[in-house]
């Protein structure tokens, strides 16, 4: 059994999310809403290298979808303020709610006070399809625009220890293994958690990355709160592997490559039922520090099927974190 990694629902993936899935992975595959990589220089490198591997919009696609989002948010900043909270849009706004087609964005406004502005909003295709890619890039600004407050925060947070560690006239700052340490953010996942799933495999299907006849799919994610909503969700659940802490290699340690080899291999052995206890994961013995955490889960069901748009008997999902 040959095994895709796919990393879902996100179409934008943190910095600290790369070295996540990177730390356990040699290669993955994406789906990033854009062509255009020029203000994510180290994603772009991966690219080039192969290990990830993206699934493009077609040009026309892309092109559609900025004029759509660019509209989009400037009646957004007319209805609702000079300031665009894309989380308010993307939970309060009628587009993406379950009546969520142009004709029910026009009632629903024509029922307001009377305005008469052009409700078009540039939305030249009206299919499914281009309403979960307008969905999707508007959850992916609404993360990078989450990560970009978890850095700032986090650089406060260093300069602030420094600090106290001068003012008290010790010698040592936090160590650099501290700062090492994985960014705790935000989980984004938990915002319109059903909605993410939805529009992402949806898309995916339509784009020819969910083919029930090729390799069979690992949806990977590093959210807490996807994984937990699937398995809250879907009665036909089987805990296929549960390991709350591992060790792991960080990146640049000469063993790292090995290591990742035989962690895909173990995991394969799980999505085929034939992990035991003789079959141990790989150990780290060298200095690296760096803890992990992975839950492998399979699904099962007309439900979880449907909410994955993939009609293969068995959904494998996996939950990967550094600690």
């Amino acid at each position: 059994m040959a095994i895709r990694l796919l990393f879902f629902p996100f179409t934008h993936i943190s910095g600290n999310k790369l070295d996540t899935v990177l730390t356990f992975f040699k290669s993955f595959e994406y789906l990033p809403m854009t062509q255009n990589f020029e203000l994510h220089p180290k994603l772009h490198k991966l690219l080039g290298q192969g290990k990830v591997t993206p699934f493009f919009l077609s040009d026309d696609q892309a092109v559609t979808i900025d004029q759509n989002l660019e509209q989009y948010l400037s009646w957004a900043s007319i209805h609702k303020g000079n300031e665009v909270n894309l989380k308010s849009l993307l939970k309060n706004t009628p587009y993406f709610t379950d009546d969520s087609d142009v004709t029910a964005i026009k009632s629903q406004l024509k029922k307001g006070k009377g305005e008469k502005e052009n409700l078009e909003f540039a939305l030249h295709d009206e299919s499914a399809l281009m309403q979960d890619l307008l969905f999707l890039k508007m959850a992916k600004l609404y993360d990078e625009q989450n990560e970009g407050i978890d850095l700032v925060l986090n650089d406060m947070d260093i300069s602030h220890g420094k600090l106290i560690s001068n003012l008290r006239g010790l010698e040592s700052f936090p160590d650099e293994a501290e700062e090492r340490k994985p960014l705790e953010g935000k989980d984004v996942g938990a915002v319109m958690t059903r909605q993410r799933i939805c529009a992402w495999s949806r898309c995916m299907a339509r784009m020819g990355g969910l083919n029930p006849e090729g390799d069979t799919p690992l949806f990977m994610t590093s959210s807490d709160a996807v994984f937990n909503y699937l398995e809250s969700n879907c009665k036909d659940v089987v805990n296929a592997l549960d390991i709350d802490r591992i060790t792991v290699h960080e990146n640049g340690c000469g063993n790292k490559s090995e290591w990742q080899d035989q962690f895909f291999d173990y995991l394969t052995r799980a999505v085929q039922g034939v992990v035991s206890r003789e079959n141990q994961l790989p150990e780290v013995n060298d200095n690296c520090s760096f803890s992990g955490q992975i839950k492998l889960c399979v699904f099962s069901g007309n439900d979880i099927c449907k909410l994955f748009n993939y009609s293969g008997k068995q959904i494998f999902v996996c939950l990967i974190k550094l600690k």
